[in-house]
């Protein structure tokens, strides 16, 4: 008995009904991810020392505009924000809801870090870039592990004026029971500064007024005050 085959085939209006149908999906999926009428309510902005309004200026982003003008174009944003402003080193931005969020690492030499054989400088956002060696014109880091404490410490460092920044030779990370924070400054005019990680940049501006009235080199207590004692005694 010889068996027929039947062969059912869709109607060409069914076939581009589910062709349209899938391309409208995919198009919804889209928007719904895009979502390029949601307005940008927040445009947060960490710049060391250039200001916020600058950035956002050159960048052309604020608050009210819309969503598709950051969306998919970060990158076309980063680099102009670089071409736009020669302090900049380096720069990410990236869009969270509503909110645009832009790092910029400002061209301050925040001090140097060795991993293994190799150096890195580091910029006001903690930005590691590779060089081949130190030129002594910043602190050099050691005891620490997380990037996440350097970029704040580097924050802090290139906050502060010039001077101080420069007279820093090295800090140390070196937490004990009493101050999980805890770092040791060897400064270059033969000082040692202990501090906190989180009050560094404020209570650093006022060393130069606390060493002016030191009779001899000594040591700067910034963790929990401010105060000082000679090396020979306390």
């Amino acid at each position: 008995m010889q068996r027929i085959k039947m062969t059912m085939r869709m109607h060409p209006k069914w076939t581009s009904a589910v062709v349209a149908l899938a391309f409208l999906a995919t198009i919804a999926t889209i928007l719904v991810i895009w979502q390029p009428w949601v307005k940008i309510t927040t445009v947060n902005v960490g710049a060391g020392n250039i200001p916020s309004e600058t950035i956002e200026k050159e960048v052309g982003i604020k608050p009210g505009d819309y969503r598709y003008q950051v969306f998919f174009q970060e990158t076309f944003l980063e680099q102009k924000l670089k071409r736009s402003n020669d302090k900049i080193s380096q720069v990410k931005i990236s869009l969270t809801k509503s909110t645009v969020s832009i790092e910029a690492g400002e061209k301050i030499n925040a001090g140097f870090l060795k991993k293994g054989d190799q150096w890195y400088q580091l910029d006001s956002a903690g930005n590691q870039s590779k060089i081949n060696q130190v030129d002594g014109q910043g602190p050099v880091y050691t005891g620490f592990s997380s990037v996440t404490r350097i970029k704040k410490v580097a924050r802090a460092v290139s906050s502060l004026d010039k001077p101080i920044r420069q007279d820093i030779g090295e800090i140390k990370f070196v937490p004990d029971t009493n101050n999980s924070d805890k770092l040791v400054l060897s400064m270059n005019d033969g000082n040692t500064v202990y501090a906190s990680q989180n009050t560094l940049a404020d209570k650093m501006r006022y060393y130069a007024g606390i060493v002016a009235q030191m009779s001899s080199t000594g040591v700067v207590d910034l963790q929990y005050g401010s105060y000082s004692y000679p090396y020979n005694g306390s």
